[in-house]
């Protein structure tokens, strides 16, 4: 990797945890904890890191305050208990509320509480009245039941205060695994986790409860290749991205096949032509009826049009050795003439984008899902894949990783979290996004950007792990105002800001 080219990297990395991009279920860092210990880390040493760390965290977010710490029963208490002496030496004015006392606690909990010299109050009467920071220190990422009663009223209390609130490993009701609210939560200005970030802080409420995220090492027996998801970032494609050669022509930078519908809906093939032009693909050219043709050539001055009679000159075309891969769907329609279209290119063999309309048309034919050529992406948002894949259900990694094995095929599952599974791979999720991509139309650029990559011969899951993080780039480099015909024209500033290069 060139030193212009590390720099950019570097630079990128405040969308993803400083630690790594590893993210683990909780029972599995469970397993991670006990290994730590049993390689001679004492228990009571992680907790005194953990609490270091959010105390070091803390103290620079925040100037010296009244703090209020819940602490609960197991090991996120503990770390409360840790938290709450280190602060206190460093002259903080804190409180610690919790109804277990040293006697009610065990193991590293309890040393922890005894060290700290403070005596609690009970949860009920915390004070919440002069809106304290507050660490949420009650429940981590082990939690498996639901908040209720009388702590859930507790939760509410410290929600309405207004203070600040600081959680320790995993807001407190929040499902590590699926981020799923289990009761009652409280949602979190900042978190600090251990080790590896939780599917649970990306996924579901999970993104909105968590706040800003920051991953503690603590030293943490955890291994490169042990993730059980991926936290998307150009760390994690950038280096299988194709470099433009000196004295490449069009092709050699990948020609794609973009397939249009129908006069009237000829505004979502143009956006997935324009935006795989400017991710890189050499050669984009649009493949219309000859009804369509004068609606399509009116706005696409760098895209090739080629109108074509029938599916079988359309299958003919898509087969010829200028096609690297296609796009399709986006303004395809669902009448019989656009099945038959998608039928003429999966049969080229080529990888293909499917999108939109492909997929309503593969959802009434399953047999062709079987059908799909390798390396292909799906892009299903909620609905398409509940057609598609109307037998699979789970949270939104589960279900993108079950649908990506029953196909065969790369599966992106649109969401605020977005999740890209491939056949024996581990997942990614992709929180690099705005609300401004919701709009019409965002969803064809995207489809432009990955058949663009798939239209250089980058692999399936890479392409879309490409995409995704640039669509959200590109809609952070517009922000308000934003539109499907405005974000495709950003995609060249999301390549710079990764470091777009050549191999000269």
């Amino acid at each position: 990797m060139s030193a212009g080219r590390s720099n950019a990297l570097r630079l990128m990395m405040n969308s993803a945890p400083k630690s790594g991009r590893q993210l683990i279920f909780p029972a599995h860092m469970a397993e991670i904890d006990a290994r730590t210990i049993a390689g001679g880390t004492p228990g009571i040493v992680l907790m005194e890191r953990a609490g270091q760390a959010v105390v070091t965290v803390l103290r620079g977010i925040w100037p010296r305050r009244p703090v209020l710490i819940l602490a609960g029963p197991g090991n996120n208490g503990g770390d409360g208990w840790v938290i709450a002496r280190l602060l206190k030496e460093a002259g903080w004015p804190v409180t610690i509320a919790s109804d277990w006392p040293a006697g009610a606690l065990k193991g590293d909990a309890k040393l922890a509480c005894e060290a700290s010299g403070i005596t609690p109050v009970p949860l009920e009467e915390a004070d919440f009245s002069a809106a304290p920071l507050i660490v949420d220190a009650l429940f981590g990422a082990g939690l498996a039941r639901s908040i209720e009663g009388k702590l859930a009223e507790v939760l509410r209390r410290a929600a309405a205060s207004g203070g600040p609130v600081l959680a320790v490993d995993l807001p407190s009701g929040l499902c590590g695994t699926r981020g799923e609210v289990l009761g009652d939560s409280l949602k979190a200005d900042v978190t600090v986790t251990f080790g590896a970030a939780k599917p649970g802080h990306l996924l579901a409420e999970g993104r909105c409860y968590s706040g800003q995220l920051h991953v503690a090492d603590i030293g943490l027996d955890l291994c490169e290749g042990e993730e059980d998801a991926l936290w998307n970032h150009p760390l994690l494609w950038w280096d299988r991205m194709p470099l433009p050669p000196s004295a490449a022509h069009k092709y050699a930078r990948g020609g794609l096949l973009v397939v249009g519908g129908p006069r009237h809906q000829g505004g979502a093939a143009r956006l997935t032509a324009k935006a795989a032009a400017v991710t890189g693909a050499g050669a984009v050219t649009l493949a219309v009826s000859a009804q369509a043709a004068d609606i399509y050539a009116a706005s696409i001055d760098a895209i090739m049009l080629r109108t074509v009679r029938d599916e079988s000159e359309l299958a003919d075309f898509a087969a010829s050795d200028k096609i690297a891969a296609i796009a399709i769907g986006p303004g395809l329609g669902t009448d019989e003439k656009a099945a038959a279209w998608l039928g003429a290119v999966l049969s080229a063999g080529k990888p293909l984008l499917l999108d939109a309309d492909a997929l309503t048309l593969l959802a009434k034919r399953a047999e062709r899902l079987a059908g799909c050529p390798e390396g292909s992406v799906l892009t299903p948002h909620e609905g398409e894949f509940k057609r598609l894949f109307s037998d699979v259900s789970g949270s939104p990694l589960e279900r993108a990783e079950e649908a990506a094995r029953k196909s065969g095929q790369t599966v992106l599952l649109k969401g605020a979290a977005t999740v890209i599974s491939a056949p024996g791979k581990t997942p990614v999720i992709n929180t690099r996004s705005s609300p401004y991509l919701a709009t019409a139309g965002s969803g064809d650029v995207l489809s432009g950007i990955i058949a663009g990559w798939l239209a250089q011969g980058v692999d399936s899951q890479a392409a879309a792990g490409a995409g995704a993080w640039m669509h959200g780039e590109s809609s952070l480099q517009y922000g308000p105002g934003l539109t499907a015909d405005t974000l495709w024209q950003k995609i060249p500033n999301a390549l710079h800001a990764i470091g777009a290069r050549t191999d000269d």
